[in-house]
């Protein structure tokens, strides 16, 4: 057996302390770097918080703080608008969100959890006066240092006057759709009823532009209302368009009455056959007939007149047409009442007699 007998060199005592010791400060700093680093981020976290609580305050009215998983408030400043929070409150759901859009703001913080992101909804509240509100909601996660949530901050602004405009305007879309489709169903009796009974297409070309100038002159009004009512002595005046001549011989009496706009379209056709016919074969077909357009309210009761004198005599026709049906069944359904014609000796008289708030 072969040994080797060569003497080992001992490592130096010094420069073993010497190694220890620049593995220390190596070690220190780096620790020393990790350190400065994470108070770096601290600080830059800090302010950052800072910053977004300084843009809450001056940008929205409510400002809140929510712990990790929105179980519980830690504290709400509600600026008037809700019911402020200086305590921990575990049922703040119920507290401040109505039972019907509950469901909704516990969906929202589920899925902003699950993806660590932006908190963001429109939902009703229930406002510090006790009525019901809206509010538009956002919320930032705040994280640790291992990138877990930690807690929320978040704002949210009054939105109640725009979730009303917004509600009105959805309304009024709705309502002009039915008016137009009313409409629409108008002037398709209109065009069809006056086909079928005309001598000529050139006459009824010009029946059917005459009624639908009365129909349009009526809808004129009611846009000026927003489809909301319509003044009865405007229909009236609309309706009798160029028959109004400086002579006095169509004379409109009645005080302010307010129509609803089926009201309104339903009266002003009947206005205008009516003064169709005066023309042609009543009281305006000569030089000294008169008309007198008249109406009174009484609580729920109201009637419209119409009457002729001074025209020829009148006879009673031989069949209804179009235009009669017009003037007696078309306004008198609209306002839930009846129409009466009547072929006087003296001249035609059409009373129409309903209870003033009718159904549409």
């Amino acid at each position: 057996m072969i040994t080797d007998d060569t003497p080992r060199q001992q490592p130096d005592a010094a420069q073993s302390v010497e190694a220890l010791l620049l593995q220390c400060v190596s070690l220190q700093a780096e620790l020393d770097a990790l350190r400065l680093e994470r108070s770096t981020e601290k600080h830059r976290l800090l302010k950052l918080t800072a910053q977004l609580d300084a843009l809450v305050r001056s940008s929205s009215e409510v400002r809140y703080k929510i712990n990790a998983d929105w179980s519980e408030l830690d504290q709400l400043q509600g600026g008037g608008f809700i019911p402020d929070n200086t305590q921990s409150n575990k049922h703040w759901i119920e507290t401040y969100i109505p039972t019907v859009h509950q469901d909704l703001v516990r969906g929202e913080i589920q899925r902003a959890i699950a993806a660590k992101d932006t908190y963001n909804l429109e939902h009703m509240v229930n406002r510090l006066d006790g009525a019901v509100g809206w509010a538009l909601s956002r919320a930032v996660p705040l994280f640790d240092e291992q990138g877990e949530i930690e807690s929320w901050m978040g704002a949210a602004s009054d939105i109640s006057d725009r979730k009303m405009s917004e509600e009105a305007q959805r309304l009024l879309n709705s309502e002009l759709a039915h008016r137009m489709k009313n409409t629409l169903t108008i002037v398709q009796a209109i065009v069809s009823q006056t086909l079928r009974v005309a001598g000529s297409i050139d006459t009824a070309q010009q029946v059917i532009n005459d009624r639908l100038q009365a129909l349009a002159g009526a809808q004129d009004i009611l846009t000026l209302t927003q489809f909301t009512e319509a003044d009865a002595r405007e229909i009236a005046q609309a309706a009798l368009g160029a028959h109004q001549g400086p002579d006095g011989r169509v004379e409109i009496i009645g005080e302010s009455f307010r129509l609803t706009p089926q009201q309104a379209l339903g009266l002003s056709l009947s206005i205008h056959e009516l003064a169709t016919n005066a023309v042609k074969y009543g009281a305006l077909s000569n030089e000294f007939g008169r008309v007198v357009i008249n109406w009174r309210q009484a609580d729920d009761f109201f009637e419209f007149q119409w009457v002729e004198s001074g025209g020829p005599p009148v006879a009673v026709p031989t069949r209804r047409s179009f235009g009669t049906l017009l003037i007696e069944r078309v306004a008198a359904n609209y306002f839930g009442g009846k129409g009466l014609l009547e072929f006087r000796p003296e001249g035609l008289h059409f009373t129409l007699s309903t209870c003033s708030q009718a159904t549409d």
